[in-house]
């Protein structure tokens, strides 16, 4: 088991035309590092307590009743299973990035 701290990381590229992918990001990281289901993810808020903490379970979002209140045209094909869409695009959106810890198998 390996863990990394780092933040939250909405990835995009040029020709998405919008979408995102929810990313880790950590110091030294060369290209994206994706979440992937069975990972663990905890989310800080800026005074360090937890805003989330739990194992990655992503599942195709309902686009008629998801959406998110974003300032932003991104969007994404998945959330996190037991947490609103809104919530979870606003994490990976937010400024300055969500502090957040990963533990996976390498």
């Amino acid at each position: 088991m390996r863990t990394i701290e780092g933040e939250l990381e909405a990835y995009w590229e040029q020709g998405w035309e919008g979408r995102i992918e929810f990313a880790f990001h950590y110091e030294g990281l060369k290209a994206p590092f994706f979440l992937e289901n069975g990972q663990s993810l905890t989310i800080y808020n800026s005074d360090k307590t937890v805003r989330w903490s739990g194992k990655i379970d992503l599942v195709k979002r309902n686009t008629w009743f998801d959406k998110h209140k974003l300032n932003a045209e991104v969007w994404s094909y998945t959330k996190q299973k037991g947490v609103a869409y809104a919530d979870w695009m606003d994490w990976f959106w937010h400024n300055p990035p969500l502090k957040a810890k990963l533990d996976f198998e390498e």
